[in-house]
Protein backbone atom coordinates (compact mmCIF):
# COMPACT_ATOMS: atom_id res chain seq x y z
CA UNK A 1 0.00 0.00 0.00
CA UNK A 2 1.33 3.76 -0.82
CA UNK A 3 2.70 5.43 2.15
CA UNK A 4 0.44 8.53 1.81
CA UNK A 5 -0.23 10.55 4.89
CA UNK A 6 -4.45 10.33 5.92
CA UNK A 7 -3.66 14.11 6.16
CA UNK A 8 -1.27 16.02 4.02
CA UNK A 9 -0.39 19.16 5.92
CA UNK A 10 1.95 22.16 4.76
CA UNK A 11 5.55 22.28 5.11
CA UNK A 12 6.82 25.77 6.66
CA UNK A 13 9.66 26.82 8.17
CA UNK A 14 10.55 23.36 8.08
CA UNK A 15 7.83 22.02 10.22
CA UNK A 16 4.83 19.94 9.29
CA UNK A 17 1.81 22.42 9.58
CA UNK A 18 -2.27 22.27 9.30
CA UNK A 19 -4.22 24.85 7.71
CA UNK A 20 -4.65 27.58 10.49
CA UNK A 21 -8.80 27.28 9.61
CA UNK A 22 -8.05 23.55 9.94
CA UNK A 23 -9.95 23.03 7.27
CA UNK A 24 -9.05 20.14 4.34
CA UNK A 25 -10.00 19.06 1.54
CA UNK A 26 -10.19 15.16 -0.26
CA UNK A 27 -7.80 14.04 -3.20
CA UNK A 28 -9.25 11.47 -5.07
CA UNK A 29 -7.31 8.44 -6.88
CA UNK A 30 -8.03 9.12 -10.37
CA UNK A 31 -7.99 5.25 -11.18
CA UNK A 32 -10.38 3.81 -8.69
CA UNK A 33 -12.34 7.49 -7.56
CA UNK A 34 -11.24 6.37 -3.95
CA UNK A 35 -10.01 9.03 -1.66
CA UNK A 36 -6.21 9.02 -1.44
CA UNK A 37 -5.94 11.27 1.72
CA UNK A 38 -7.40 14.54 3.33
CA UNK A 39 -5.39 17.56 2.43
CA UNK A 40 -4.93 20.97 4.36
CA UNK A 41 -6.89 23.78 2.24
CA UNK A 42 -4.33 26.72 3.06
CA UNK A 43 -5.73 30.17 2.51
CA UNK A 44 -3.94 33.64 2.54
CA UNK A 45 -2.83 33.19 6.59
CA UNK A 46 -1.10 30.04 5.57
CA UNK A 47 0.79 31.08 2.86
CA UNK A 48 1.79 34.79 4.30
CA UNK A 49 3.44 32.58 7.16
CA UNK A 50 5.27 30.71 4.43
CA UNK A 51 6.40 33.80 2.40
CA UNK A 52 7.49 35.13 5.76
CA UNK A 53 9.34 32.47 6.67
CA UNK A 54 11.02 31.96 3.03
CA UNK A 55 11.65 35.87 3.69
CA UNK A 56 13.83 35.34 6.50
CA UNK A 57 15.74 32.55 5.52
CA UNK A 58 16.72 34.15 2.38
CA UNK A 59 19.79 36.17 3.60
CA UNK A 60 21.64 33.48 5.14
CA UNK A 61 20.58 30.67 2.18
CA UNK A 62 21.61 34.05 -0.54
CA UNK A 63 25.36 34.52 1.51
CA UNK A 64 26.39 31.00 1.78
CA UNK A 65 28.91 30.23 -1.33
CA UNK A 66 27.26 28.48 -4.42
CA UNK A 67 29.44 25.68 -4.01
CA UNK A 68 27.82 25.00 -0.68
CA UNK A 69 24.50 25.37 -1.46
CA UNK A 70 24.43 22.57 -4.52
CA UNK A 71 26.13 20.10 -2.02
CA UNK A 72 22.85 20.52 0.21
CA UNK A 73 21.23 20.79 -2.94
CA UNK A 74 23.24 17.39 -3.58
CA UNK A 75 22.03 15.75 -0.59
CA UNK A 76 18.52 16.32 -1.33
CA UNK A 77 19.21 14.45 -4.39
CA UNK A 78 20.49 11.50 -2.92
CA UNK A 79 17.98 11.21 -0.99
CA UNK A 80 15.48 11.14 -3.74
CA UNK A 81 17.70 8.08 -4.77
CA UNK A 82 17.10 6.25 -1.54
CA UNK A 83 13.04 7.18 -1.84
CA UNK A 84 12.71 6.82 -5.59
CA UNK A 85 10.64 3.84 -5.24
CA UNK A 86 8.74 5.53 -2.76
CA UNK A 87 8.29 8.55 -4.45
CA UNK A 88 6.90 7.02 -7.77
CA UNK A 89 4.34 5.10 -5.40
CA UNK A 90 2.90 8.46 -4.58
CA UNK A 91 3.40 9.74 -8.23
CA UNK A 92 1.00 6.84 -9.72
CA UNK A 93 -1.45 6.80 -6.85
CA UNK A 94 -1.81 10.33 -7.34
CA UNK A 95 -2.04 10.22 -11.43
CA UNK A 96 -3.20 7.14 -11.93
CA UNK A 97 -0.42 6.47 -14.25
CA UNK A 98 1.71 3.26 -14.75
CA UNK A 99 4.22 2.83 -11.44
CA UNK A 100 6.84 2.12 -14.33
CA UNK A 101 6.19 5.71 -15.62
CA UNK A 102 6.28 6.74 -12.35
CA UNK A 103 9.47 5.50 -11.69
CA UNK A 104 10.60 6.99 -15.26
CA UNK A 105 9.61 10.42 -14.03
CA UNK A 106 11.16 10.53 -10.40
CA UNK A 107 14.54 9.23 -12.59
CA UNK A 108 14.26 12.43 -14.28
CA UNK A 109 13.71 14.48 -11.58
CA UNK A 110 16.66 12.99 -10.01
CA UNK A 111 18.96 13.50 -12.77
CA UNK A 112 17.46 17.34 -13.33
CA UNK A 113 18.40 18.13 -9.28
CA UNK A 114 21.52 16.37 -9.71
CA UNK A 115 22.53 19.09 -12.67
CA UNK A 116 21.04 21.95 -10.72
CA UNK A 117 23.22 21.31 -8.17
CA UNK A 118 26.46 20.87 -10.26
CA UNK A 119 25.28 24.36 -11.16
CA UNK A 120 26.73 26.10 -8.19
CA UNK A 121 30.13 25.66 -9.40
CA UNK A 122 29.32 27.38 -12.51
CA UNK A 123 27.39 30.50 -11.14
CA UNK A 124 29.63 32.80 -13.41
CA UNK A 125 29.06 36.33 -14.06
CA UNK A 126 31.15 38.11 -17.33
CA UNK A 127 33.24 41.04 -17.95
CA UNK A 128 33.56 42.96 -21.02
CA UNK A 129 35.43 45.91 -22.08
CA UNK A 130 34.67 49.43 -21.22
CA UNK A 131 35.05 52.75 -23.07
CA UNK A 132 36.83 54.51 -20.11
CA UNK A 133 40.81 53.63 -20.13
CA UNK A 134 41.85 51.83 -17.68
CA UNK A 135 38.26 50.32 -16.80
CA UNK A 136 36.53 47.04 -17.07
CA UNK A 137 32.76 46.31 -16.98
CA UNK A 138 31.68 43.67 -15.28
CA UNK A 139 28.18 41.47 -14.22
CA UNK A 140 27.53 39.85 -11.13
CA UNK A 141 24.51 37.08 -10.43
CA UNK A 142 22.16 38.13 -7.31
CA UNK A 143 19.13 36.41 -6.21
CA UNK A 144 15.52 38.00 -6.06
CA UNK A 145 14.67 36.75 -3.47
CA UNK A 146 11.41 34.65 -2.54
CA UNK A 147 10.17 33.22 -5.12
CA UNK A 148 6.71 31.98 -5.98
CA UNK A 149 6.36 28.44 -7.71
CA UNK A 150 2.98 26.82 -8.69
CA UNK A 151 2.93 23.72 -10.47
CA UNK A 152 0.70 21.63 -12.76
CA UNK A 153 -0.09 17.96 -11.62
CA UNK A 154 0.21 16.19 -15.05
CA UNK A 155 4.12 15.29 -14.29
CA UNK A 156 4.20 16.09 -10.74
CA UNK A 157 7.74 15.28 -9.58
CA UNK A 158 9.17 16.51 -12.43
CA UNK A 159 7.37 19.79 -12.03
CA UNK A 160 8.75 20.19 -8.58
CA UNK A 161 12.17 19.59 -9.59
CA UNK A 162 11.97 21.68 -12.91
CA UNK A 163 10.94 24.68 -10.44
CA UNK A 164 12.60 24.33 -6.83
CA UNK A 165 16.05 23.43 -7.89
CA UNK A 166 17.00 26.73 -10.04
CA UNK A 167 15.54 28.59 -7.83
CA UNK A 168 17.36 27.41 -4.72
CA UNK A 169 21.06 27.46 -6.79
CA UNK A 170 20.63 30.78 -7.21
CA UNK A 171 20.16 31.92 -3.82
CA UNK A 172 16.50 32.45 -3.82
CA UNK A 173 14.10 30.75 -1.11
CA UNK A 174 11.09 29.62 -2.60
CA UNK A 175 7.22 28.95 -1.85
CA UNK A 176 6.12 26.24 -3.52
CA UNK A 177 2.02 25.77 -3.84
CA UNK A 178 1.45 21.92 -4.59
CA UNK A 179 -1.19 21.11 -7.35
CA UNK A 180 -4.57 20.13 -5.47
CA UNK A 181 -4.37 17.16 -7.31
CA UNK A 182 -0.76 15.64 -6.66
CA UNK A 183 -0.08 17.05 -3.00
CA UNK A 184 1.34 14.43 -1.95
CA UNK A 185 4.08 14.15 -4.16
CA UNK A 186 5.26 17.66 -2.85
CA UNK A 187 4.90 16.97 0.89
CA UNK A 188 7.54 14.01 0.49
CA UNK A 189 9.48 16.24 -1.95
CA UNK A 190 9.72 18.72 1.13
CA UNK A 191 10.00 15.83 3.78
CA UNK A 192 13.36 14.72 1.87
CA UNK A 193 14.65 18.65 1.28
CA UNK A 194 14.02 18.72 5.68
CA UNK A 195 15.91 15.42 6.13
CA UNK A 196 18.88 16.31 3.50
CA UNK A 197 19.48 19.10 5.61
CA UNK A 198 17.71 21.82 3.92
CA UNK A 199 17.68 24.95 6.53
CA UNK A 200 14.19 25.30 8.05
CA UNK A 201 12.30 28.30 5.57
CA UNK A 202 14.61 27.71 2.25
CA UNK A 203 11.81 25.86 0.98
CA UNK A 204 7.91 26.04 2.23
CA UNK A 205 5.43 23.44 0.68
CA UNK A 206 1.60 25.37 0.49
CA UNK A 207 -1.33 23.04 -0.18
CA UNK A 208 -4.32 24.37 -1.09
CA UNK A 209 -6.42 25.53 -3.91
CA UNK A 210 -5.61 28.01 -6.56
CA UNK A 211 -7.98 30.90 -5.90
CA UNK A 212 -7.37 30.30 -2.65
CA UNK A 213 -3.49 29.67 -1.60
CA UNK A 214 -1.90 30.48 -5.11
CA UNK A 215 -3.80 33.84 -5.97
CA UNK A 216 -2.66 35.10 -2.63
CA UNK A 217 1.02 33.94 -3.44
CA UNK A 218 0.94 35.48 -6.68
CA UNK A 219 -0.29 38.86 -4.84
CA UNK A 220 2.08 38.95 -1.86
CA UNK A 221 4.53 42.08 -2.49
CA UNK A 222 7.35 40.11 -0.94
CA UNK A 223 7.31 37.62 -3.27
CA UNK A 224 9.74 39.01 -5.85
CA UNK A 225 9.03 36.49 -8.89
CA UNK A 226 6.26 34.01 -10.01
CA UNK A 227 7.08 30.73 -12.18
CA UNK A 228 4.06 29.04 -13.17
CA UNK A 229 2.78 26.36 -15.20
CA UNK A 230 -0.55 25.48 -15.88
CA UNK A 231 -3.34 27.29 -18.25
CA UNK A 232 -3.28 30.42 -20.30
CA UNK A 233 -6.09 31.87 -18.71
CA UNK A 234 -4.55 31.63 -15.27
CA UNK A 235 -1.41 32.71 -16.88
CA UNK A 236 -2.91 35.68 -18.51
CA UNK A 237 -4.01 36.48 -14.67
CA UNK A 238 -0.52 35.72 -13.02
CA UNK A 239 1.08 38.09 -15.46
CA UNK A 240 -1.47 40.84 -14.71
CA UNK A 241 -1.32 41.04 -11.01
CA UNK A 242 2.64 40.49 -10.18
CA UNK A 243 3.28 42.78 -13.51
CA UNK A 244 0.97 45.54 -11.37
CA UNK A 245 4.02 45.62 -8.72
CA UNK A 246 6.56 44.34 -11.25
CA UNK A 247 8.02 41.16 -9.68
CA UNK A 248 9.32 38.97 -12.46
CA UNK A 249 6.84 36.30 -14.15
CA UNK A 250 8.00 33.17 -15.82
CA UNK A 251 5.11 30.93 -17.67
CA UNK A 252 5.06 27.71 -19.18
CA UNK A 253 0.84 27.37 -20.85
CA UNK A 254 -0.17 25.77 -23.23
CA UNK A 255 0.82 24.36 -26.63
CA UNK A 256 -1.14 22.73 -29.20
CA UNK A 257 1.67 21.26 -31.10
CA UNK A 258 1.52 19.92 -34.83
CA UNK A 259 3.14 16.69 -36.21
CA UNK A 260 3.64 16.44 -39.59
CA UNK A 261 3.48 13.32 -41.60
CA UNK A 262 5.28 14.01 -45.27
CA UNK A 263 4.62 12.02 -48.18
CA UNK A 264 8.51 10.25 -47.69
CA UNK A 265 7.47 9.98 -44.98
CA UNK A 266 8.37 5.47 -43.17
CA UNK A 267 4.35 5.49 -41.64
CA UNK A 268 5.12 2.48 -39.06
CA UNK A 269 7.88 4.90 -37.99
CA UNK A 270 5.10 7.89 -37.98
CA UNK A 271 2.40 6.05 -36.12
CA UNK A 272 4.43 4.64 -33.67
CA UNK A 273 5.58 8.39 -32.77
CA UNK A 274 2.26 9.99 -33.53
CA UNK A 275 0.53 7.57 -30.92
CA UNK A 276 3.52 7.75 -27.98
CA UNK A 277 3.58 11.86 -28.51
CA UNK A 278 -0.81 12.03 -28.69
CA UNK A 279 -1.25 9.56 -26.11
CA UNK A 280 1.29 9.07 -24.02
CA UNK A 281 0.56 10.67 -19.94
CA UNK A 282 -3.39 10.33 -21.01
CA UNK A 283 -2.82 13.25 -23.67
CA UNK A 284 -1.97 15.68 -20.40
CA UNK A 285 1.67 16.96 -21.75
CA UNK A 286 2.14 20.70 -23.04
CA UNK A 287 4.09 19.37 -25.65
CA UNK A 288 2.03 16.60 -27.07
CA UNK A 289 1.67 15.88 -30.58
CA UNK A 290 -2.06 16.96 -30.45
CA UNK A 291 -2.44 18.31 -33.82
CA UNK A 292 -1.55 15.95 -36.73
CA UNK A 293 -1.13 17.29 -40.09
CA UNK A 294 -0.66 14.14 -43.14
CA UNK A 295 0.35 15.12 -47.01
CA UNK A 296 -2.50 13.73 -48.94
CA UNK A 297 -0.56 11.56 -50.65
CA UNK A 298 -0.26 8.88 -47.82
CA UNK A 299 -3.47 10.34 -45.87
CA UNK A 300 -5.76 6.64 -46.14
CA UNK A 301 -2.38 4.87 -45.58
CA UNK A 302 -1.29 6.55 -42.35
CA UNK A 303 -5.42 6.94 -41.12
CA UNK A 304 -5.56 3.04 -41.41
CA UNK A 305 -2.31 2.48 -39.55
CA UNK A 306 -2.92 5.09 -37.18
CA UNK A 307 -6.61 3.93 -36.26
CA UNK A 308 -5.42 -0.26 -36.19
CA UNK A 309 -2.87 1.07 -33.51
CA UNK A 310 -4.92 3.29 -31.40
CA UNK A 311 -7.52 0.22 -31.05
CA UNK A 312 -4.90 -1.66 -29.81
CA UNK A 313 -4.38 0.32 -26.50
CA UNK A 314 -5.49 -1.00 -23.40
CA UNK A 315 -6.17 1.57 -21.06
CA UNK A 316 -5.80 0.89 -17.08
CA UNK A 317 -3.21 2.19 -14.33
CA UNK A 318 -1.17 -0.95 -14.18
CA UNK A 319 2.63 -1.63 -16.01
CA UNK A 320 0.88 -3.50 -18.75
CA UNK A 321 -1.94 -0.33 -19.86
CA UNK A 322 -0.41 1.44 -21.94
CA UNK A 323 -2.83 4.71 -20.54
CA UNK A 324 -4.28 5.71 -17.47
CA UNK A 325 -6.44 7.73 -16.68
CA UNK A 326 -7.29 11.88 -16.56
CA UNK A 327 -6.36 13.24 -13.36
CA UNK A 328 -9.93 14.46 -12.05
CA UNK A 329 -13.54 14.12 -13.36
CA UNK A 330 -13.58 18.00 -14.17
CA UNK A 331 -10.52 17.37 -16.53
CA UNK A 332 -12.53 14.13 -18.05
CA UNK A 333 -15.53 16.38 -18.38
CA UNK A 334 -13.80 19.12 -20.00
CA UNK A 335 -12.08 16.92 -22.68
CA UNK A 336 -15.25 15.05 -23.29
CA UNK A 337 -17.05 18.73 -23.75
CA UNK A 338 -14.71 19.81 -26.42
CA UNK A 339 -14.67 16.91 -28.30
CA UNK A 340 -18.64 17.27 -28.30
CA UNK A 341 -18.24 21.15 -29.42
CA UNK A 342 -15.87 19.65 -32.56
CA UNK A 343 -18.48 17.33 -33.79
CA UNK A 344 -20.72 20.39 -33.66
CA UNK A 345 -18.49 22.48 -35.27
CA UNK A 346 -18.36 19.67 -38.21
CA UNK A 347 -15.45 17.23 -36.80
CA UNK A 348 -15.76 13.56 -37.12
CA UNK A 349 -14.62 11.50 -34.09
CA UNK A 350 -13.10 8.07 -35.80
CA UNK A 351 -11.81 6.74 -32.37
CA UNK A 352 -13.14 7.42 -28.99
CA UNK A 353 -14.69 10.68 -28.52
CA UNK A 354 -16.78 8.34 -24.70
CA UNK A 355 -15.98 8.00 -21.34
CA UNK A 356 -14.57 4.53 -20.57
CA UNK A 357 -17.16 2.57 -17.89
CA UNK A 358 -16.18 -0.66 -18.05
CA UNK A 359 -16.11 -3.30 -14.88
CA UNK A 360 -11.60 -1.83 -14.70
CA UNK A 361 -13.12 1.46 -15.19
CA UNK A 362 -16.18 2.12 -13.82
CA UNK A 363 -15.19 4.68 -11.17
CA UNK A 364 -12.08 5.99 -12.45
CA UNK A 365 -11.45 9.10 -14.56
CA UNK A 366 -10.80 7.18 -18.11
CA UNK A 367 -11.17 8.51 -21.76
CA UNK A 368 -11.09 6.69 -24.48
CA UNK A 369 -7.86 7.67 -26.67
CA UNK A 370 -10.00 9.65 -29.40
CA UNK A 371 -8.90 10.74 -33.35
CA UNK A 372 -10.99 13.33 -34.70
CA UNK A 373 -10.87 14.25 -38.59
CA UNK A 374 -11.86 16.97 -40.62
CA UNK A 375 -11.21 19.61 -37.79
CA UNK A 376 -11.65 23.30 -38.95
CA UNK A 377 -8.23 24.38 -38.10
CA UNK A 378 -10.12 27.62 -36.47
CA UNK A 379 -11.69 25.64 -34.41
CA UNK A 380 -11.45 25.25 -30.15
CA UNK A 381 -10.18 21.97 -30.23
CA UNK A 382 -7.30 22.97 -33.28
CA UNK A 383 -6.78 25.99 -30.99
CA UNK A 384 -6.62 25.40 -27.28
CA UNK A 385 -5.27 22.62 -25.51
CA UNK A 386 -7.61 20.29 -23.25
CA UNK A 387 -5.96 20.42 -19.92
Amino acid sequence: MTNIPATIPNWINGKEQTAQGGEVFANLSPATGEILCQVARSREVDVAQAVEAAKQAQPAWAEMPAVQRGNVLHEIVLGMKQHQAEIAEIVAAETGKAYKEAYGETGGAIALGLFYASEGQRLYGCTTTSGTPNKYAMTVRHPLGVAGLIIAANTPIANVAWKVFPALICGNTAVLKAAEDTPATAWIFGKVAQEAGLPPGVLNVIQGYGEEAGAPLVAHLDVAVVSFTGSTAVGRTIQRVAGERFARVSLELGGKNPLVVCDDADLDNAVKWTVLSAFSNAGQRCASGSRIIVFDAVYEAFREKLLARTQQLKIGPTNEDDLGPVINERQLINMLGSVEQAQQEGAKVIAGGTRLVGPEHVNGFYMAPTILEDVNPKAHISCSELF
